[in-house]
């Protein structure tokens, strides 16, 4: 089973991959060599957002990927190329959201299938249309542990 690394393992391991001692770490990030030291233990409690920061810019991987929130070290582009997308393309660009749960969301093994699920749902919802309602309706579905609500 693949167990998930820790923020700490993560750190060691980059500099291990680097082959940098505390000390040239230190000397290349500005951060102090017993801060560097503590954030590679595995008692340290708290690693401050300044040097997780510096950390991710040195090693030239994403923040999501040292606190654990994603496995890709680097940021995709994220830029829409495609023509026939750019309606959606300037949905997510117009809109706060969240574009690395998003790159996680289509990137899952799962996805498609989800999405074959969402389809067959409103498929469903869309033959059963009232014309008389005119806001979100709750119809809440649960797929693959995840819930949705559509407008209908």
């Amino acid at each position: 089973m693949y167990d998930k690394l820790t923020i700490q393992e993560r750190i060691r391991d980059l500099r291990y991959e680097k082959r940098l001692t505390l000390e040239e770490l230190s000397d290349k990030t500005g951060l102090s060599k017993s801060a560097l030291g503590s954030y590679e233990s595995n008692d340290t409690k708290d690693i401050s957002h300044y040097a997780i920061m510096q950390l991710a810019k040195f090693y030239g991987v994403t923040t999501d990927y040292l606190l654990g929130l994603s496995e890709k070290k680097t940021a995709e582009d994220t830029s829409c190329q495609c023509p026939d997308n750019a309606e959606i393309c300037a949905y997510i660009s117009d809109k706060k959201l969240n574009k690395r749960l998003l790159r996680e969301l289509i990137s899952h093994e799962e996805f498609p299938r989800l999405l074959a699920d969402i389809e067959i749902y409103i498929d469903n919802i869309a033959g059963m249309h009232d014309s008389s309602r005119q806001s979100f309706a709750p119809y809440g579905i649960l797929t693959h542990g995840l819930t949705l609500f559509v407008r209908s």
